[in-house]
């Protein structure tokens, strides 16, 4: 039985939910990961929205014969992390609004409690999921509003130095809270980020200046300076096969300090 469509005052259909991916030369993330999708919104009037960014291999192809119900947007232009998901926010037509990377798995119950969270929390504007490596280790993406400092030590400092500050470093990826249980963070990852259409649109989506990298944290921000909560509920949960491609490559090195001053000129300036 499909669920109950949900219709606007206008009596246009409207879905309860949109999820919103990208796919940038991406086809064997997208084929792993959208069974999943599909098999956790089979009771959700779901939308999935999927933008082909200058996609060169078989994504396109792969999702219009095997997903044919995913809507797909081809876009040839070079647009940033948050630009893609931009075109998705202004076309979807949901209550609710989910940012993932195509780097995921979706475990079962995920859209369905973080969904029910958001009905039982008015205060809650942006909500995060628990994030998993494949191994079902935890990966500590809740993160505390950073310094310089703290940035270089993860991204640029060998992991040999690294030891030496390891309280700092554990807790500005707050691993001192239960990653097992609700909690208030200041800074959620846009790896996967939940929240209402509705607020988004009207903060204008992600701030598109930042191509990639911080364009997450900006947003957490925007939402708390509207009095709206940003919340991490693990009951819900994702696994995520990260690439951290910012340790790996001087081009995306580059992206993330060019975004790192972006977000300090905007939010302030904190070395240590």
């Amino acid at each position: 039985m499909e669920p109950e469509k949900i219709m606007t005052l206008e009596g246009n259909v409207k879905y309860r939910l949109a999820v919103s991916l990208i796919s940038l030369n991406q086809v064997h993330h997208i084929r792993r990961l959208l069974p999943t999708i599909v098999e956790n919104t089979k009771d959700i009037n779901c939308q999935i929205l999927l933008v082909a960014n200058r996609c060169e291999d078989e994504t396109i192809e792969f999702v219009r014969g095997s997903f044919p119900q995913v809507d797909i947007l081809i876009n040839e232009k070079v647009t940033g992390y948050g630009g893609n998901h931009n075109l998705n926010l202004e076309r979807c037509n949901s209550e609710y609004f989910a940012i993932m990377n195509s780097d995921m798995l979706v475990r079962p119950g995920t859209f369905s409690s973080m969904i029910d969270f958001l009905e039982a929390n008015a205060s809650a504007g942006l909500i995060a999921p628990k994030v998993l490596n494949e191994d079902g280790t935890i990966q500590y993406l809740n993160k505390r509003y950073p310094a310089i400092f703290d940035l270089f030590l993860r991204k640029f400092c060998p992991a040999r130095l690294q030891r030496f500050f390891k309280k700092r470093m554990d807790a500005y990826e707050m691993k001192d809270i239960d990653y097992n249980s609700i909690a208030e963070v200041p800074l959620l990852s846009g790896s996967f980020i939940l929240g209402r259409t509705e607020q988004l649109r009207r903060l204008k989506g992600f701030d598109e200046h930042f191509f990639l990298y911080f364009e997450d944290y900006d947003l957490c921000r925007r939402f708390q300076k509207e009095g709206m909560k940003t919340i991490f509920v693990p009951e819900a949960e994702v696994v995520h096969f990260w690439e951290r491609s910012a340790h790996k490559s001087w081009k995306f090195a580059a992206m993330f300090i060019s975004s790192a001053i972006k977000y300090f000129n905007r939010w302030g300036w904190k070395v240590f």
